[in-house]
């Protein structure tokens, strides 16, 4: 239960009609310039003290994801990753009847890119969660090794887990001898294009092969027909693999395919160091598939009279079964002696090396013990006093958000434009990531105000700095007034800061689980910590509250 004196409650109506303004223009405004000339009210800031330190990001689960990527990248600072997929793949049709005389054209896989279209004369389209623009090698094989869906050594229907590093739970580990299975595809120049695919059929009435559709940028391959950089598949691969198949059980349930055809593989290589070229894919979508076209002879009985066409059918395999990505890192040894030592956790480090993927974070502390020997429960006491549970609140807080700097000289150029902090002591956003309704229309990237993305302003000395802000308002009035438990927060590096689930560690210790929108970005930033030797620029908790000035 808590308290107000008359003079914090005019205040608070004072602000809270403030707001409401500000939410209708969807403006906000620095907290301190507001409320003018109210009696009784002063509006005061300070900053309080953090600790902030390195964390790295162990192994976590990567199956199920939504999206997965697909790639080759090279970080200046934290050195090379190399991210690959496995995937089962699902007959959309079971028990099929393939006809007689069954000749196979083609088989080709697609998998579409993320794109946005624009309109005018012609579509065009601009490709989204790209990174890099380097030709990189692209092997497809088929897998041999069985993703299965069930834990043996967990309860009864426990799900099958597999993590970012290519192994299971139990120490088993996807090898690349049994993942690599026959080759079917390999270019030593994959890059992926923003042109729409078209689509060549012949026209029945003229008999004159044109372009019958186009469809959006995909990853397009030929997996037997028509193709200029295909491996040595044997020319009756396919027919022996699912057309000698017909009556076989393996094509009848789903379980009976996935024992059988074990998926397919995707291995990236990089030409050279320094490379980029990193996608994220939507494996899960239904236009992501296999097809094989084949011509069959089709008889038909008009009035008596037998009559063979040759027709063509499709059999369509989409990748709705297990899919897993296996991150391949070959971090920089300096960089990762820097965020592995945890000597430095108690006082907090110097920079902060943030790393999406299987990389880094680091660990927010709030009201961490100052220089004076105050303690953060004392701290906290300055906004409230707690007498047999009972809390009196003696300050309200109006805004409460930290500051982080970038160490310019040590990031990439490329920058992440948002960091995302979380509880990372119970895998929950904070209260603010649920508060804030922003987003921007054209992308589904959300959470403006709480994660301010990376802002650029001018010093008084002329020279420009880079800065991310976080609010933390109702995150901190938890903890005053509702007497929440002032946790660990995390911080990392996110594609869209509105993917808040987070993905289990194989091996979790003070961290369970990293946020997806970190595990879907390949990108890096450096930081200022509390212990920056420019102290300018160390990390910075700021709290603008409303006392009586009495």
């Amino acid at each position: 239960m808590k308290y107000f004196n008359s003079v914090l409650f005019k205040s608070t109506c004072a602000l809270a009609l403030i707001f409401m303004n500000q939410s209708c223009e969807n403006e906000f405004s620095e907290i301190g310039t507001d409320i003018v000339g109210t009696p009784g009210i002063e509006i005061k800031n300070k900053t309080y003290p953090v600790t902030t330190y390195n964390k790295k990001i162990t192994p976590f689960q990567s199956n199920g994801l939504a999206e997965n990527l697909l790639g080759y990248y090279y970080d200046d600072v934290f050195g090379a990753t190399t991210v690959n997929f496995v995937g089962q793949l699902t007959p959309t049709s079971l028990a099929p009847d393939f006809g007689e005389n069954t000749v196979l054209d083609s088989v080709v896989l697609t998998i579409p890119y993320n794109s946005t279209a624009t309109s005018g004369e012609t579509t065009t389209y601009e490709l989204d969660s790209l990174y890099g623009t380097d030709p990189i090698k692209l092997s497809v094989f088929r897998n041999n090794y069985y993703l299965r869906a069930f834990d043996p050594n967990g309860e009864l229907d426990d799900t099958q887990n597999y993590y970012s590093n290519g192994t299971l739970a139990q120490g088993e580990t996807l090898g690349a001898s049994e993942l690599e299975g026959q080759l079917l595809y390999y270019s030593n120049s994959y890059l992926p294009s923003a042109k729409s695919i078209e689509l060549w059929e012949t026209n029945e009435e003229t008999e004159v092969f044109e372009v019958a559709s186009t469809i959006p940028p995909s990853l397009r391959i030929h997996l037997f027909g028509e193709t200029s950089e295909n491996a040595s598949v044997p020319d009756r691969f396919w027919d022996d693999v699912i057309f000698s198949k017909e009556d076989d059980e393996v094509l009848n349930k789903a379980n009976s395919f996935y024992e059988y055809f074990r998926g397919l593989y995707f291995k990236v290589e990089a030409n050279s160091v320094g490379n980029k070229n990193l996608a994220q894919l939507n494996f899960s979508s239904t236009n992501s598939n296999v097809k094989l076209y084949y011509t069959y002879d089709l008889t038909t009985t008009v009035d008596g009279v037998e009559n063979t066409t040759n027709v063509q059918g499709e059999y369509e395999l989409l990748f709705s079964g297990n899919r897993v990505n296996i991150f391949n890192n070959d971090f920089n040894t300096s960089i990762l002696q820097t965020i592995e030592d945890t000597s430095t956790d108690t006082e907090g480090d110097d920079y902060l090396y943030l790393k999406g993927g299987e990389g880094s974070m680091a660990i927010i502390e709030l009201f961490s013990e100052d220089e004076n020997g105050t303690s953060g429960t004392a701290q906290l006491n300055e906004f409230r006093e707690i007498n047999d549970g009972v809390i009196t609140t003696k300050r309200l807080i109006n805004e409460a958000y930290l500051e982080f700097y970038v160490e310019t000289t040590l990031s990439n150029l490329d920058k992440p434009r948002r960091v995302y902090v979380y509880d990372v002591e119970n895998n929950l956003p904070v209260a603010d990531f649920f508060l804030d309704q922003t987003s921007e229309d054209a992308s589904s990237d959300s959470k403006f105000t709480h994660l301010v993305p990376l802002t650029k302003e001018t010093g008084a000395d002329g020279v420009e700095e880079q800065k991310y802000k976080i609010r933390l308002t109702e995150h901190l009035n938890n903890i005053v007034m509702r007497d929440s438990t002032n946790v660990k927060l995390g911080l990392v590096v996110s594609s869209n800061a509105g993917a808040a689930n987070t993905r289990d560690l194989l091996n979790p210790t003070d961290v369970e689980g990293v946020p997806i929108g970190t595990v879907l970005s390949p990108k890096s930033i450096v930081l200022h910590g509390n212990n920056s030797p420019d102290a300018a620029k160390r990390v910075k908790f700021n709290v603008y509250y409303t006392e009586p000035n009495n």
